[in-house]
């Protein structure tokens, strides 16, 4: 697969599940993985723009049209814009209601 955000990126997002049979270029990640990449994101210093989730039923990724947005404010500095939209992020993942498996999340990146 070509790059989609930039190599660093790729390879944090690249290990869930691709989206590109439903036409979208980007990686979904059940809940534990997608916490992870956010800190790895987080590490690398790149905020998370928003996100979306998918219905997983049987075996196939459907979107639920769930998501979430962050935006980058008025006076913010780059370190202060990631520590908050990943903070966002993970309260938004954490705070999902579904049974587990049954969800997936794209993670968004600011790149």
């Amino acid at each position: 697969m070509e790059k989609i955000w930039s190599s660093d990126v790729d390879a944090i997002l690249g290990v869930g599940r691709s989206l590109e049979h439903i036409g979208v270029r980007n990686w979904a990640l059940e809940l534990d993985p997608a916490l992870t990449a956010l800190d790895q994101l987080s590490a690398i210093g790149v905020a998370v723009l928003g996100g979306d989730v998918y219905d997983v039923t049987e075996g196939s990724a459907e979107p639920s049209y769930d998501n979430w947005y962050c935006n980058r404010e008025v006076g913010e500095s780059q370190p202060e814009f990631v520590a908050r939209s990943i903070a966002k992020a993970k309260s938004y993942i954490n705070s999902y209601r579904a049974s587990p498996g049954s969800v997936i999340f794209a993670i968004v990146p600011s790149v």
